[in-house]
């Protein structure tokens, strides 16, 4: 096995959990809300003509009162809602409601209101256009509602597609939760101790061997309000089912971990680019070997990356234009210039890839609106288009997870204006999706 050189400079993959404050224009304060109520999805799975709708509200019915749900149809006519399940998730009940007769391609608004033990109102709205989404599938939400709402996600093809993530709890346990059976199941770890943002991928599944690798991430500077300690030390785990017991530590420590980064998988190797930084980019394969890569060809911005086939792709989002795509070939080590992404610009979007196809799209706008709209890319056409609306909550720093025939995405924020205010709420999701092309 190769040691690596301490002058070695590895980029890292690292979800920001705050906006960076230079990207677009100030919107407004944002906030880290007490949500008593959200709405969580709006769902089309059997056609345009019906919608099921899921609300969250407290457990505790003291904290909540003179609750409303209205769905109005563009000229502001109300349609029935029919109530249907309600189950209770961690300290949530959640509560679904079923519309029919909806109109193909017509523009329907959600209306949710409520009161709080103080008597102050809280109205939330959502539109949404009637179209069918046969391919999203609702999954268990996760049980629970302190930490961060997103985490180091990972998926292991050696034991059939397993999902993991390590979610920060607090400043002294992970939260591991793994998904098994139809829900999640959860155990604590504090190896490596936690920090937010940590990055977790597998490598190499020749022989029956996958090493699990996981780490850096920063912790919150509580001398320097709003500034990051990032952190240069990486983990590894023997397999999937050791995640949590057993860490041994990958040396010697990295250098100039300073910022957020991305990556992408290929069957043996992992490709790392730092965000904001020159293009430059590594290689990193099982026995912890390391290797300069042909960069990007422009500096980065913000970054989306996955694979298709054996194939990397990288969404630069630079504020104020469009994103750029480039495709990377391991073989030739090489890039190439792909058609740019059409949708409106944006800022930390979400992207993956499943059966032969590249997905790009939520994140927030240059007003710092929420947006929901995915697209699929075709490398064999080189084209873009419009595939669906995300069904969830969040639209900001969700985890994503890709198989060959299918993705995950799920938890992450929420970002809503505040009603009568200029501030922005943050809004912890915990549903879970699964998308099949």
């Amino acid at each position: 096995m190769k040691l690596l050189s301490g002058q070695l400079q590895p980029l890292f993959f690292v979800i920001s959990l705050v906006a960076c404050e230079s990207r677009f224009p100030p919107v407004g304060i944002v906030e880290e809300a007490v949500v008593l109520g959200a709405i969580v999805s709006v769902h089309q799975s059997e056609s345009a003509a019906r919608a099921v709708i899921e609300l969250k509200v407290p457990n505790r019915q003291s904290e909540i009162e003179g609750i409303k749900v209205r769905l109005l149809n563009n000229s502001g006519n109300e349609i029935p809602l029919k109530p249907g399940a309600s189950y209770v998730s961690g300290s949530f009940s959640l509560q679904s409601y079923t519309a029919d007769g909806l109109k193909e391609a017509e523009v329907y608004k959600v209306v949710f209101d409520y009161m709080d033990a103080n008597n102050n109102n809280t109205l939330i709205t959502r539109t949404f256009t009637a179209r069918r989404a046969s391919s999203w599938k609702k999954l268990s939400h996760a049980p629970f509602a302190d930490g961060d709402h997103t985490g180091a996600a990972l998926l292991s093809p050696l034991y059939n597609s397993q999902l993991a993530v390590y979610r920060y709890k607090d400043a002294e346990h992970w939260d591991i939760l793994k998904f098994s059976n139809g829900k999640w199941e959860s155990s604590e770890s504090l190896k490596p101790f936690p920090r937010h943002s940590a990055i977790a991928f597998p490598l190499g599944q020749a022989g029956g061997r996958e090493l699990i690798f996981m780490g850096f991430g920063y912790l919150n500077d509580e001398k320097l309000p709003g500034k990051r300690a990032y952190l240069s030390d990486m983990w590894w785990t023997a397999s999937y089912y050791y995640i949590g017991t057993h860490s041994g530590t990958v040396f010697p420590a990295y250098s100039n971990i300073d910022n957020e980064v991305k990556f992408f998988l290929t069957y043996d190797n992992a490709y790392l680019l730092k965000e904001n930084d020159s293009g430059a980019m590594r290689a990193m394969d099982i026995k912890w070997d390391q290797r300069d890569c042909s960069p990007l060809p422009e500096k980065t911005g913000k970054l989306v990356a996955f694979a298709i086939d054996e194939t990397g792709y990288v969404v630069n989002q630079i504020s104020g234009r469009q994103p750029h795509v480039y495709a990377y070939s391991p073989a030739k080590d090489s890039w190439e210039r792909k058609a740019d992404f059409p949708g409106t610009l944006r800022e930390d979007g979400s992207g993956f890839s499943a059966a032969g196809k590249g997905y790009y799209g939520l994140g927030i706008d240059q007003n710092g609106k929420g947006l929901r709209d995915l697209w699929e890319f075709d490398p064999a056409k080189n084209t873009w288009k419009y595939h669906s609306e995300y069904p969830g909550e969040g639209n900001r720093y969700l985890i994503s997870f890709s198989d060959k025939t299918r993705a995950y995405l799920g938890w992450g924020y929420e970002y809503r204006p505040v009603t009568g205010s200029e501030a922005t709420e943050q809004i912890g999701c915990t549903d879970f999706w699964e998308f099949i092309p």
